[in-house]
């Protein structure tokens, strides 16, 4: 589709259109993520977008503003701030196409006030509205405004950025909860620390206890198994089996060599 002008889809001129039942077929949008960073920290500051002008965002120009804000957030880090897109592009824009190219000016003009066909969607705001919030901490405030200065100029209307402080417990959360990963790593607290420092040392005392008299009845197996029993039965096998074998071998051929004077007789 060839780029349109923002004009066409900017202003506030009639009725939002938003029943997507009875459409066929609307382009699906490009803005899928609402929460990112830290979902659980309560943060002490908020910093927030405000439109100063009633327009139309399109889901595209939305998307842009998420993510050039969450590409220059990453550097304080995912777990010291939370980014919260506070609208949703549910608006469906419709336009009448018509052919273009070389030879088409007197196929090209249509019908006036033509319903048309779905082409986007895009959310419908209104003067002094928040379009998104960043929480974050206080010694963050001049990265984090920059970050939100950049995201205004993907806008089509003039904003301002609002600074809220909020009042928190200054306890972290037990279980941070991290957007974008698999993976989510418990952040351990001073008093869960302390709590759990004195069940650690009793599981080691209990191993140690446990592993003394372990270690001495192995070394007693072992010396039994290794030491004494191997000697005596390697006494017997070779020393008073193997004399009385060759003691009683010649007896048996003297009997034997008897045999063969008898026979001769």
């Amino acid at each position: 589709m060839v780029r349109k002008p923002g004009r066409m889809y900017r202003n506030l001129a009639k009725k939002a259109y938003t029943r997507r039942e009875y459409m066929g077929g609307v382009p699906g949008s490009k803005l899928v993520q609402f929460d990112m960073g830290n979902l659980t920290e309560e943060f002490p500051l908020e910093l927030s977008i405000i439109v100063l002008e009633g327009c139309q965002i399109r889901h595209t120009a939305l998307e842009a503003t998420r993510v050039v804000i969450n590409r220059r957030l990453q550097e304080l880090g995912r777990a010291n701030f939370r980014l919260k897109i506070r609208v949703y592009p549910h608006h469906i824009l419709r336009e009448n196409k018509q052919a273009t190219g070389a030879g088409a000016d007197r196929v090209s003009e249509g019908m006036r006030l033509s319903f048309g066909k779905a082409v986007g969607s895009a959310a419908r705001v209104y003067p002094g509205q928040k379009i998104l919030s960043v929480y974050t901490l206080t010694q963050n405030l001049e990265k984090v405004k920059d970050a939100l200065r950049h995201g205004t100029h993907k806008l089509p209307t003039p904003s301002r950025i609002e600074i809220t402080t909020h009042k928190v417990s200054g306890i972290r959360a037990a279980h941070v909860k991290i957007a974008e990963e698999r993976v989510v790593a418990p952040v351990v607290t001073p008093e869960a620390a302390a709590e759990a420092a004195p069940e650690a040392e009793k599981g080691e005392k209990g191993e140690k206890a446990a592993g003394k008299p372990g270690e001495k009845v192995a070394e007693k197996g072992a010396e039994k198994g290794a030491g004494k029993p191997g000697e005596k039965g390697a006494e017997k096998g070779a020393g008073k089996p193997g004399e009385k074998g060759s003691e009683k071998a010649p007896e048996k051929g003297g009997r034997g060599e008897k045999h063969p004077e008898k026979s001769r007789g």
